[in-house]
């Protein structure tokens, strides 16, 4: 299972000034979903995802995932950042590697997941390489692949094509897209950008200016298998045009 429940969490940040990142989040994510937090800068999008993560301590309220409490990082829900921030001095292979091989685990007993990664994120010609001659797509490639091998119950996704140029980044998208219709990882996913929320979600939680609030969940009803040729279609804009009415009316509210 790979559940995540918020309950009125709140997170400051304490100072002179104090910070309200987030303000009474309430968010159920199911196992297996993909879900979109989807607002502008500063709006608290990666602070929740900290949260989950266990990079960071909520203020008050509740926050479980699969009925338990987090206090703490685990390998259960894997982290993909920004940037891949890739050993240099390992191999393709060796950075998929590392995580069970701290672990201590029996090289038999991932061995085969890493060769099934390599093929599926289609870096298998590269399994030598550094990363220091891969591109930032195929780097970006190799982290999610890191993250996969731990065989999480959830992959926590920070922005991670937001530095890439934009074909690239629609490149990223269908290997995302084709890796979590083959795998069926629970995903929370922080983006800015509203046509990558509508292609990969599920359901897209709209988040307000600070302090955090979630104003709107819009559930995203295009069938899948998707691909980023539905970009250009009519039912994709329409949706496109009815999110962006929704945030507007959520600025006004907010306001």
């Amino acid at each position: 299972m790979g559940t995540i429940r918020f309950r009125e969490v709140v997170k400051t940040y304490p100072g002179k000034q104090p910070v309200i990142a987030l303000d009474r989040v309430n968010l159920d994510i199911g196992e297996g979903e993909f879900v979109a937090l989807l607002g502008p800068s500063g709006c608290g999008k990666s602070t929740l995802l900290n949260l989950i993560a266990g990079f960071e301590e909520m203020t008050s309220g509740a926050l479980s995932f699969n009925g338990g409490t987090v206090d703490s990082p685990g390998p259960e829900r894997a982290v993909v950042f920004q940037e891949a921030a890739l050993l240099p001095w390992l191999t393709v292979e060796q950075n998929i590697a590392f995580g069970p091989s701290v672990q201590k685990r029996p090289r038999a007993e991932y061995e085969p997941k890493i060769r099934e990664l390599l093929r599926l994120v289609g870096l298998e010609r590269f399994a030598s390489a550094l990363p220091s001659q891969l591109s930032g797509g195929m780097r970006q490639r190799v982290g999610i692949a890191r993250a996969l091998v731990m065989d999480p119950k959830a992959l926590l996704m920070d922005e991670p094509f937001g530095a890439l140029d934009a074909q690239t980044r629609m490149s990223m998208q269908q290997l995302l897209l084709d890796v979590w219709q083959t795998l069926g990882t629970t995903v929370l996913f922080v983006t800015h950008d509203i046509d990558e929320a509508i292609l990969l979600a599920d359901r897209i939680c709209i988040m307000s200016a600070r302090p955090g609030r979630i104003t709107r969940e819009i559930t995203v009803d295009l069938p899948r298998p998707r691909s980023v040729d539905q970009l250009t279609d009519p039912a994709f804009i329409r949706h496109k045009a009815a999110i962006m009415a929704e945030m507007r009316e959520a600025q006004k509210e907010h306001a």
